[in-house]
């Protein structure tokens, strides 16, 4: 087996972090580790308003990411 140069690994890493991007934006999942805290309070803000909390974080996370591409758009 041939030893890869520099460039042809940057090239090759780079290959591969774009296919892991099209296959998060393909399948609409983002996942993330939360604290035990974080999950309680999550969950009896859901209660409250009486949302699944996947559609909660959902909502919080367009509002937030809609202000913040905004932002970078005006830059």
């Amino acid at each position: 087996m041939s030893k890869l140069t520099s460039e042809q690994s940057k090239k090759a890493i780079k290959n591969a972090r774009q296919e892991a991007r099209e296959r998060v934006i393909k399948r609409g999942i983002v996942q993330f580790r939360a604290d035990e805290e974080f999950m309680e309070m999550l969950l009896q803000v859901s209660d409250y308003k009486c949302i699944p909390a996947g559609v909660l974080c959902r909502s919080w996370i367009v509002d937030i990411l809609r202000k913040e591409f905004a932002a970078m758009k005006s830059k």
